[in-house]
This record gives structure tokens, sequence and C-alpha cells, in this order.
């Protein structure tokens, strides 16, 4: 069941690989005060309550549609070193971000990033329009979250 206010949701999924051990790669992307510094979509993201566990909130500036939009990001899984969940919250816009990390067999670690979008508001009737947009704000994000795991 969905509630008649929100839209379909949009998923998105991609996935990269890094040289660093699990554990070392975990603690980089599970500070999501570091967001900014590999996804070009967040301008700011600051630690508002918790101490990066179940709980903790971010207050994060998110780029969209060339303005940005005040968003709260809470931590609702955090399983060190293998998986992180944060749900998101805007006006009109909610997102559950999961991160998963898995030991390559030779080394390294392989970084799953899923995203799932649900617009809001008068916005859920333009997601199927939106879907392009937010497939390119995946690939965005994880290519810098690639270039700032393999620095």
């Amino acid at each position: 069941w969905r509630c008649p206010t929100l839209g379909p949701m949009i998923p998105i999924s991609e996935t990269v690989t890094t040289p660093r051990p699990r554990p070392e790669a975990f603690a980089y992307v599970a500070d999501f005060t570091k967001v900014a510094d590999w996804d070009p979509g967040i301008r700011s993201s600051v630690r508002v309550a918790g101490e990066g566990g179940v709980g903790t909130r971010y207050e994060v500036g998110a780029t969209f549609a060339g303005r940005v939009v005040p968003m709260t990001y809470e931590v609702i899984e955090h399983t060190v070193p293998s998986r992180i969940v944060l749900r998101g919250l805007a006006a009109t816009l909610e997102a559950v971000d999961s991160i998963s990390f898995e030991d390559l067999p030779a080394g390294g670690t392989r970084v799953t990033y899923r995203a799932d979008f649900t617009l809001k508001g008068g916005l859920r009737y333009f997601g199927f329009a939106m879907k392009p947009l937010f497939g390119r704000l995946g690939r965005k994000a994880i290519g810098g979250l690639r270039a700032a795991l393999n620095r």
C-alpha cells in the first residue's frame, strides 16, 4: 500500500570497486558528513545528532533542478562494516539510500549503492519524466565515490 500523496518509487543502483579494505571503505562512506566530497549533487552535510550509528541525523543541502533543497537524513540501519541505510526527507522528496560493502576475492571491496526516491506533493505526478534525471544523479554520485575511494 502507498500513501496517495506519494508518487511511484524511482530506484537507482550502481556498483563500484576499490582496492581499499572493507572496514576502511565503510568508515569513509558511513561518515555522511563526507558525502559532499564525493557526490556532486550534495552541497553540504552536517551531523546534527548522534555519533554515526542508528538514529544519527544529518542536515544536507542537495542540489535539485538547479537549486539547493534542504533535506534531513537519518541513519536507520548501521551494520559495521557491511551495510548502512539512511532515509532522507525533504518537502517534495523522500530518499532511502542503502549502501552495502562486500570483500572481493582478490582483495578490496565492492560497494553497492541503491537509492529509492519517492516524489511527494505535486511532483508525484512527474515521476516518469524525472526518472532519467535521477539516473544521471546516481551515475554522477557513484563516479564521485569511485574517484574518492580510489585516491
